[in-house]
């Protein structure tokens, strides 16, 4: 049973597709694409209204277009550390996590302490699947900030990629603590519980997460594939054709079904 197909997801990014709109910096040593100081003068008037796009851009999960908007109100004021911020977030929810480590070096060269920063950096990094240097970031951030729920997520997911599960869900259980019952930390806690062996346990774990109001379909099928791998087809189908199209639901049936063959001895 090859449990390794299935990894821990970036909590915090919700990774999605690249967006071409996005205004990164195309140098790989953190230097930012910089505009002529015309532009720089015309973004700066045009702060409110950047402002109020990027917030509806964001709101509207249009991260690509909101990273845009972020770039420009950074360009216009490169001290606004926030707008750094924001920006290598939108970038990195719009699946440009090394331009969002390109934004952070930059903005990190004139704040090197600054632990919002470099907790988006260990979260950019580990998008990325760069663990060495999410791991210092995210280690450090999490001994300095300890009631951040999403760094102690994110550090988990950087251990379970080290394969070190155990130390993973200790992370896991931390953030939990600070924020019960969310459904995203309890999805990871049941992955690098089934990547550690103990299958039931995982099994109840991610029931338990499915049940929440808030739960996503990538966790409802996460469960599906656990109850498939245990050979409950039944329940993992009805989890399928409740939330996927019916070709996608065959398709993922038919894995299902070709699994548990490769199970029987």
């Amino acid at each position: 049973m090859r449990l390794a197909l299935i990894y821990p997801a970036i909590l915090i990014t919700g990774l999605l597709g690249g967006c071409d709109s996005a205004r990164a910096p195309k140098q790989p040593q953190g230097t930012l694409l910089q505009g002529t100081p015309e532009q720089s003068k015309e973004n700066e008037s045009l702060q409110p209204y950047l402002l109020e796009a990027a917030a509806t851009a964001t709101a509207n999960h249009e991260y690509g277009e909101a990273a845009s908007y972020w770039g420009a109100i950074y360009e216009a004021d490169p001290a606004d550390l926030n707008a750094a911020l924001q920006w290598a977030i939108n970038l990195r929810y719009s699946g440009n996590a090394g331009d969002a480590v390109n934004v952070l070096n930059f903005a990190l060269q004139s704040k090197p302490d600054e632990l919002r920063l470099l907790a988006e950096r260990g979260k950019a990094y580990a998008a990325l699947g760069t663990v060495e240097p999410a791991l210092a970031d995210i280690s450090r951030v999490a001994a300095a900030m300890p009631s951040d729920w999403t760094v102690h997520s994110t550090h988990g997911i950087i251990l379970d990629r080290m394969g070190k599960h155990d130390e993973a869900q200790n992370a896991y259980r931390k953030a939990l603590a600070l924020s019960a019952d969310n459904p995203k930390i309890l999805n990871n806690l049941a992955l690098s519980t089934a990547l550690a062996g103990r299958h039931d346990e995982a099994l109840e774990i991610l029931r338990r997460a499915a049940r929440l109001p808030s739960a996503g379909t990538h966790i409802r099928q996460n469960l599906s594939l656990l109850l498939a791998m245990k050979g409950e087809i039944g329940q993992a189908e009805q989890l399928v054709r409740a939330d996927l199209p019916n070709k996608m639901a065959e398709k993922n049936l038919a894995y299902y079904e070709g699994l548990l063959e490769e199970t029987i001895p």
